[in-house]
């Protein structure tokens, strides 16, 4: 068996990963479905639970892991668009030591911890352009004298790529190198290329080999000396779409967080429950990173590694030694006899071992394969080449990711989106193991409906119920001056985060004004007043004549209804799931 990166071959990100693709989006493919060309949300990596709910596919998934003064960075590419056309570039700290990344890995950790805020209703009675000059001057001067051309450090492929690290030389030179190999390159990424170069960085060059399709595309992993995770974010303006969305995750012994970028912790009464999906949460995501000048990022997940399931990461039904010496027909009762056929990549390896005839589509030939079996391309097929390729980009990408999840107790997943404009800063991560887990991804909030129609929210907010009244036929509430954070942090290498913007009056003063206006009764007479509990108006008799916003849970009219639990993980930290119409906000230039 082809041997991956070594156990525990942990990572300290250096500077390392900036993206030069275009749009975003990857499909998995299954034999029992036609392959096509890569597509936003295609089901390999959605944020879609508990239920799916579509999701901005632009955007940046890593994963980073430390061990010494190694960084190990395993990146997921999101492309879509021609083969030919990809290439990406990632500035690195050394020359790495490079193999094929698990996209099983990222599946399974994205739907562990991607946040999912939703509603359950509980009846009471039956219910009735980007800044900077394009042409890349800028203000970057590129002194060309005396600077000897880029140097080829390393050459290989792995996996379905064709690599180069180049070493040296000046921006200029580079942007020709590739252009003469055959990577696709934008001249406006000169400036920022010279800007790595200036710091000492080297560049992995990223492209298809011949004859690789675009389904073909898998995460890759890098493993070099370095001394801190970094996102080198600043070549990936080139060409990021707006609200670009970032997700870095860290296994280590402690919990991570942003060095030079501040931390945001959201605030669940800027959340329309009414309409929960995951625009809306990213939507919410983006204000709240703008309410901290446009660099921050969300704590979405901090707590034990063993949360994420790796039953379909690695099999032990995967052998690749199965497909030694025996025919096409044979290697496709072995792709499903193994469990291989639902693997993101089998399509991509099938389409180049076992390709279909002319007009036949795929699907159709490999599970009916005998009835084609006068035109199978024999010529095309290579036991031994298929079983490598297996072992290369399945088995041991899974092997090493679960070795991954077992090595390292602890898993930080943090979130930001940033748009052309505000990709100046490399961010930067820092460990800290003083800070607190962050659980509970998955929040549920309770839709009481009351006898008379009128309906109540129950937002936890810092652990403390904050009933939301909206009466019956009420908009649900338009937040005039509603903060997007509740609290902006910094985060210190040792020691509690500091916070910067503590923004709590301010959201209990903008709760209490718009619920005061308003009062939602068990039944459908009387003034909220009484056995039925005291109304969100009432001043329930407080010394400071404050209103008291102590709706009871538990309101009741003579009917049974079962209720759901109190909402589950509700935590101080955790993120809800933004604003959409008529809340919409536009983004700060």
């Amino acid at each position: 068996m082809l041997r991956p990166l070594e156990p525990r071959m942990t990572s300290r990100l250096a500077r390392s990963l900036a993206l030069i693709a275009s749009t975003a989006g990857m499909a998995a493919l299954a034999l029992v479905a036609d392959p096509r060309a890569a597509q936003a949300c295609g089901g390999t990596f959605c944020d879609n639970l508990p239920q799916p709910m579509p999701v901005d596919q632009r955007g940046e998934d890593i994963l980073f892991v430390l061990d010494g003064s190694t960084v190990e960075v395993h990146v997921r590419i999101e492309y879509t668009g021609e083969a030919e056309r990809f290439a990406w570039i990632l500035p690195i700290q050394g020359v790495p030591e490079i193999a094929v990344g698990s996209d099983l890995l990222f599946t399974a950790m994205s739907g562990a911890l991607a946040p999912s805020w939703s509603t359950i209703t509980a009846h009471d009675c039956e219910p009735g352009d980007p800044t900077g000059d394009p042409t890349g001057d800028d203000g970057v001067k590129l002194d060309l004298a005396d600077t000897p051309p880029p140097t080829v450090v390393l050459e290989a492929i792995v996996g379905a790529y064709e690599v180069v690290v180049l070493q040296g030389g000046s921006a200029v030179e580079v942007i020709e190198f590739l252009t003469a190999n055959g990577y696709a390159q934008d001249p406006a990424a000169t400036p920022i290329l010279q800007e790595y170069l200036d710091e000492g960085f080297l560049f992995a060059a990223v492209k298809l080999a011949a004859g690789a399709d675009a389904s073909a595309i898998h995460p890759l992993a890098f493993k070099f000396a370095g001394d801190e995770p970094c996102v080198p974010i600043r070549l990936t303006r080139i060409a990021a779409e707006d609200d670009m969305a970032v997700r870095a995750y860290f296994l280590g012994q402690e919990r991570w967080a942003p060095r030079n970028y501040q931390h945001v912790v959201l605030n669940p009464l800027a959340y329309p429950w009414h309409q929960p999906s995951a625009e809306a949460y990213l939507e919410l995501l983006s204000l709240a990173v703008d309410e901290a000048g446009g660099h921050a990022f969300a704590t979405e997940y901090a707590g034990p590694s063993s949360i994420v399931p790796d039953g379909d990461i690695y099999r032990p039904s995967w052998d690749e030694s199965a497909f030694l010496g025996i025919d096409p027909i044979a290697a496709l009762d072995q792709v499903a006899s193994q469990g291989l056929s639902a693997h993101p990549l089998i399509a991509s390896l099938l389409l180049e071992f076992i390709p279909p005839p002319e007009g036949v589509a795929p699907a159709l030939f490999w599970n009916n394969i005998a009835e084609f079996a006068d035109q199978i391309d024999l010529e095309a097929w290579d036991d031994v080449a298929f079983a490598a390729a297996i072992a290369e980009r399945i088995i041991e990408p899974g092997l090493h990711a679960v070795d991954l999840l077992a090595s390292w107790p602890t898993l930080t997943r943090l979130h930001t989106t940033l748009s052309p404009h505000e990709m100046t800063v490399d961010p930067m991560f820092v460990a800290n193991a003083d800070l607190p887990d962050v659980a509970g991804s998955q929040v549920t909030t309770t839709q009481q409906v009351l006898c008379a129609g009128d309906r109540v929210f129950h937002v936890a907010l810092e652990g403390v119920d904050n009933p939301l009244c909206v009466p019956a036929g009420a908009e649900y509430p338009v937040w005039s001056a509603m903060p997007y954070a509740l609290r902006v942090e910094q985060i210190p290498s040792l020691g509690p985060a500091q916070v910067i913007t503590d923004n709590a009056e301010l959201i209990a003063s903008e709760y209490a004004s718009e619920q005061a206006t308003v009062e939602c009764m068990a039944d459908g007479g009387g003034d909220g007043d009484g056995d039925d509990g005291p109304s969100a108006g009432d001043d329930a008799g407080t010394e400071t004549g404050e209103p008291v916003y102590n709706l009871p849970y538990d309101i009741a009219c003579g009917c049974t209804a079962e209720r759901d639990a109190a909402p589950v993980g509700v935590a101080l930290g955790l993120i809800v799931l933004g604003l959409i119409s008529p809340w919409r906000r536009r983004r700060a230039p």
